[in-house]
């Protein structure tokens, strides 16, 4: 097989891998709806790769705008669709203005020469840099999206290969700049120099498309999590990821001897709202409730819906003084609530009980002295806080 024949076949490997990720990422999108919005920007990218992929095959010693100006154009638009996408993927601000003014800026300065290969160097390098950039952007993306769910350790491992492409394509002006001669191996593939440029564009898309996948994966993983402990609702905490958080409080009052406490909060007269108003009303009710609980509780403090119209607060380092001044503000935020029936404004109430963690009380009884407390107060006449003897 001679030079010329094997780098045809990298070629067309590369050429296969990246039409394959473009219909990979298409099937994600729309039969499957995977992530949709982001994987239809990385179908667009993988795509624009290839069309720019094949446009370098063209090149010949021959002026050509299309070969040389439009390919270049169309990798950085592949590459900056590619972090449009990651954006998308984890709900990250849009960088679509400075990614678009990073290609314009290319672009105007590639028009400066004639686009052949004469001045493969100078368009080489511009290329080049414009890529880093949005490399080196890419990489920014995913330290932000990572840094809150991993360890910084695995932070660093998912960022740094997104980080070294960038370093990769910043390297190539650095080595034109010393060594012109080798431009042949950067500026077309469609000879026998383009061999180790062809190779690093397959590991290139083979990389990042596996990169992204894994992203993807892990952002879905992250998805059904939050389902699993958060109410569909209210948004807050459910009542499944109660357990993992007051075995991990009452561990701590183990070992720092520092009490806390529980607040159960039961909306009064709940069944009426259904009843008088209907279930859609109730759901606002509800809506509205947690959302004005949750803005009074501290920040290490949690809030879950424990039932029906049940909530609960679990409040670490604090005191039955403390615990009874948030049961305070909790039933002042329900009572300033402003609901709108269409013919009235309803007012909402609460009894609420409180219970304090004492030596003597296993984890599962605490909710249970809270839960009486809660009913005592309902007894008493409702819109009341009683505490657990």
């Amino acid at each position: 097989m001679t030079e010329h024949e094997s780098t045809q076949i990298l070629m067309q490997v590369l050429c296969l891998l990246a039409a394959a990720a473009t219909a990979s990422w298409w099937v994600m999108a729309y039969p499957m709806r995977v992530a949709p919005k982001a994987s239809i920007h990385f179908s667009l990218a993988n795509l624009c790769v290839l069309i720019g992929m094949l446009l370098y095959t063209q090149r010949t010693d021959q002026p050509s705008y299309l070969y040389w100006f439009t390919a270049d154009v169309m990798i950085l638009l592949g590459l900056s669709t590619l972090r449009w996408g990651a954006q998308r993927l984890y709900r990250l601000p849009s960088s679509k203005l400075f990614d678009l003014t990073v290609i314009t800026m290319a672009a105007i300065l590639m028009l400066f020469v004639t686009p052949q290969r004469t001045e493969a160097v100078y368009l080489v390098s511009i290329l080049s840099l414009a890529a880093s950039i949005l490399f080196f952007g890419l990489a920014r993306d995913h330290l932000h999206a990572f840094r809150d769910t991993f360890t910084a350790f695995a932070t660093n491992w998912l960022v740094i290969p997104i980080a070294l492409i960038g370093c990769l394509f910043l390297l190539r002006p650095i080595i034109l700049l010393f060594f012109p001669d080798k431009i042949t191996v950067f500026a077309t593939l469609n000879t026998a120099d383009a061999k180790p440029t062809l190779w690093v564009y397959i590991i290139l898309i083979l990389l990042v498309n596996i990169l992204i996948v894994g992203n993807s994966i892990n952002k879905l993983v992250t998805k059904i999590l939050t389902l699993a402990n958060r109410d569909a609702l209210t948004g807050i905490w459910n009542r499944h990821s109660l357990d993992k958080q007051l075995q991990h409080i009452h561990s701590s009052w183990h070992t720092s001897n520092i009490p806390y406490c529980i607040l159960l909060i039961d909306l009064d007269h709940f069944k009426a709202i259904n009843d008088n108003w209907g279930h859609a009303m109730g759901d606002i009710v509800l809506e509205k409730s947690a959302n004005a609980i949750n803005n009074v509780i501290r920040n290490d403090d949690f809030l879950c819906r424990y039932g029906g119209e049940e909530f609960l607060i679990l409040l670490p380092n604090c005191t039955l003084e403390q615990a009874h001044q948030m049961a305070s503000r909790c039933q002042q935020v329900l009572a300033d609530l402003i609901i709108d029936t269409g013919e009235n404004k309803l007012a909402i109430t609460a009894s609420i009980g409180c219970a304090i963690v004492t030596p003597d009380t296993p984890i599962k009884h605490i909710l249970a002295r809270a839960d009486k407390a809660m009913y005592s107060a309902k007894k008493a006449g409702r819109n009341c806080i009683e505490t657990a003897a």
